[in-house]
């Protein structure tokens, strides 16, 4: 059999997966693992369980999701059973007892887990794939109260048979930081193509979605505002809640849809609630697969810097009319420059598909919504032209032949040298 067609056997190793689609990593992966089922190839995936509950292996659109190991919400230990040190130990030598027979390890974020798959992947021969997940503040190159290990995590990922970085600024970003001696390849994250729904109307659409979670009926002179950021203190999500009620006191009917969770979702609530909001929003949790809330939903406002790896794509990719915060990860996604968009800000004339504002002028906000709910088709037509360029920028099928291409090469890179070596032996 050729080498360009064999199937490959490859091990996906993430933080976060379904059910967790609030998660905009656990989107990517869930994606990437699924398309790469779709070619052919076998695929598994192992990721931490969140709670004693929850199953330590179970089948995802036919596919084998392993969770050996549990981590725990409340952060690492220096000492014990919930020391990083000790998952680490335990996360390698449960994938060198179980997947000796892979062809390739890839990680999908230089988190806590990739130690362990270079570690594993050395110890069993195989060729490792990290990626250096996320964008500006939300990166993995970003330290946090919940990543003090950023250091470690990154040098384990330089130590990589190939390192993933999705843009030009991280690329930039690790080069100077002293990586360098890395081996990089840049893929960018896909945008790909909706496949046809069984309900297309949008007030069918909210019913369904009403009769399965009762906070997301809305009326039909009602408008919704769609947000699907993490709901944590460094989240663009705060800047929708802080202005909430200035936008529902100009702009009657609106309705919230916050979708996800996190540390803060108890004030956000109870903020929202004491501003006399409490009929006007639905916080339903987290949502495995969220395509269906952007069909249903008006608009999406995104302010943060969390969300370009899966939840803004499928955003782009329903063609939902989009109300984005003006920041370098934006601008950079989008492919347009900070001229462009101060004029269309200042101009309130949106030519770009995009509605911008800034996050610091909570007034350009209800202007970017104003314009959109004053003409809804028009929008519409508008996010559907954004689809097709951002598809001609980004599309999901090139990201996933790189990926192909990358895991190949290394696949076929190992073999060889392992061949020279029985031949030298």
């Amino acid at each position: 059999m050729n080498q360009s067609d064999r199937r490959l056997r490859v091990l996906l190793i993430g933080r976060h997966f379904w059910p967790l689609g609030s998660f905009d990593d656990a989107g990517h992966l869930i994606d990437l693992a699924t398309r790469l089922h779709q070619l052919g190839h076998h695929v598994e995936v192992v990721t931490p369980r969140q709670a004693n509950t929850w199953s330590e292996q179970f089948q995802f659109r036919e596919f084998a999701i392993h969770r050996p190991l549990r981590i725990f919400r409340s952060g690492w230990t220096s000492r014990g059973d919930r020391s990083v040190g000790k998952y680490i130990k335990s996360l390698r030598d449960w994938v060198c007892e179980n997947h000796a027979s892979a062809d390739l390890i890839y990680c999908d974020g230089a988190t806590e887990e990739c130690v362990a798959a270079v570690e594993s992947a050395r110890k069993l021969n195989l060729p490792v794939v990290v990626r250096v997940a996320g964008f500006g503040a939300a990166s993995d190159l970003t330290s946090s109260d919940s990543r003090r290990n950023v250091r470690r995590c990154i040098s384990a990922a330089r130590d990589a048979d190939a390192v993933v970085v999705n843009s030009a600024s991280v690329h930039r970003r690790m080069l100077s930081e002293g990586y360098n001696d890395a081996k990089f390849c840049r893929i960018p994250i896909g945008i790909g193509r909706v496949p046809d729904s069984s309900l297309h109307d949008k007030a069918e659409l909210r019913t369904a979605l009403a009769k399965i979670n009762g906070d997301l009926h809305v009326f039909d002179t009602m408008s919704v505002v769609l947000s699907v950021e993490r709901m944590c203190q460094d989240s663009g999500l705060m800047k929708l809640v802080q202005s909430a009620r200035i936008l529902s006191e100009r702009i009657p009917g609106l309705q919230y849809w916050m979708i996800g969770d996190g540390p803060k979702r108890d004030s956000i609530f109870s903020h929202l609630k004491g501003e006399g909001l409490r009929q006007a929003m639905a916080m339903p949790g987290s949502f495995g697969i969220i395509g269906d809330l952007f069909q249903a939903a008006d608009l999406l406002v995104h302010a943060g810097d969390d969300g370009y790896q899966s939840h803004l794509p499928q955003a782009v990719a329903h063609a939902i009319p989009l109300v984005i915060a003006n920041t370098e990860v934006a601008r950079e996604f989008f492919a347009v420059s900070t001229a462009e968009v101060q004029q269309e800000i200042a101009d309130g004339r949106f030519e770009s598909g995009i509605r911008w504002f800034e996050p610091q002028r909570p007034r350009t906000l209800r202007i970017a919504i104003e314009s959109i709910l004053s003409d809804i088709p028009a929008a519409q037509r508008q996010s559907k032209e954004l689809f097709k360029r951002m598809h001609s920028l980004r599309d999901e099928n090139e990201s996933l032949q790189a990926y192909v291409r990358l895991f190949r090469g290394l696949v076929q890179d190992r073999n060889n040298s392992n061949g020279h070596r029985m031949q030298g032996a």
